[in-house]
């Protein structure tokens, strides 16, 4: 959020910081975690629905997009997840 926001505003680390409440090194702990399994699991599987509703020209709903991720080997993918 703080890379995006100083991206955006071209605001230094050192304010963005301050005004949020977050210590620097905070920040800079957080920059060298790795992505946790689910968090990687759940980006691909929401880039996954965003390119078949894109392709489907934004007619699919949640039950058409899940039986198409189904179709593509997805097993287990429950409705709320779409």
């Amino acid at each position: 959020m703080i890379d995006e926001i100083r991206a955006k505003h071209h605001y230094d680390l050192k304010t963005m910081c301050t005004v949020l409440g977050v210590p620097r090194s905070t920040y800079y702990q957080s920059k060298q975690k790795k992505e946790s399994k689910t968090k990687r699991e759940n980006r691909e599987l929401t880039d996954r629905i965003r390119k078949i509703h894109t392709e489907s020209k934004q007619r699919y709903g949640a039950p058409k997009i899940r039986h198409m991720l189904e179709k593509e080997g997805g097993h287990g993918i429950i409705l709320f997840s779409v």
